[in-house]
């Protein structure tokens, strides 16, 4: 079957986990594919491959073979097992924006909505690069599906729509979200509206808000 060679399953895996054990990650994932190539939708097999994958720079192989694991136990109904190899996926790949997303649609799926927007936020934090900028905004949107009030994450989507030339956007939603907050939030967005226009009429909305939890007299639209 292969080479000529007699096809050994449990030789074969015995040596993967010697070599897996003694750090020869190529070995360990040569001897693993053998195997996989007969039975490719070994979620148990993946799983270890996958983290191997990863330590070798074999970035989409290692995701592909998480997924194929995690799926495997889902059809299984094992969703704890399958949420264990997802968030590996995350913390060894945190690059891979599937992974994430796949992670909190799990959790959400299955009742724990503060969960998943804890994975949205933990990713976007691993989007800090100008050119990552429009993968952060769509993790903070998918957040504000969830939790809409979130100042923290309006003003930090604000202020990425405001560098991705999407500013008219930016304004609206912080002159949505000042009609509807008081007190410290509502003067946290007056001053993230100043800091996309630098207007002096945005500045004196900012200065005059209420300290005591009051909403402030917004005049005029966005703009």
């Amino acid at each position: 079957m292969f080479s000529g060679e007699t096809y050994d399953r449990a030789r074969l895996l015995d040596e993967a986990s010697r070599a897996r054990s003694r750090k020869r990650r190529r070995r360990a994932i040569a001897l693993y594919r053998r195997v996989l190539a007969v039975e490719p939708q070994n979620g148990e097999l993946h799983h270890k491959v996958a983290p191997l994958l990863a330590e070798s720079g074999q970035l989409f192989d290692a995701w592909m073979s998480y997924r194929t694991a995690a799926r495997s136990f889902l059809r299984e109904d094992r969703t704890d097992r399958a949420l264990s190899i997802y968030r590996e996926a995350c913390e060894r790949l945190p690059q891979e924006l599937e992974a994430w997303l796949e992670t909190s649609e799990l959790l959400r799926r299955h009742g724990r909505s503060a969960d998943a927007v804890r994975t949205l936020l933990d990713a976007r934090h691993h989007y800090n690069q100008r050119w990552q900028r429009p993968v952060a905004i769509h993790l903070l949107r998918r957040v504000r599906t969830y939790e809409p009030g979130n100042v923290d994450v309006l003003l930090d989507l604000a202020s990425l729509l405001g560098r991705c030339d999407q500013r008219p956007e930016a304004l609206l939603l912080l002159e949505r979200a000042s009609r509807l907050c008081q007190g410290a939030d509502l003067r946290r967005v007056l001053a993230g509206r100043f800091r996309l226009t630098r207007s002096l009429r945005d500045a004196w909305r900012w200065l005059r808000a209420p300290r005591d939890g009051g909403r402030a007299v917004i005049a005029g639209g966005v703009g």
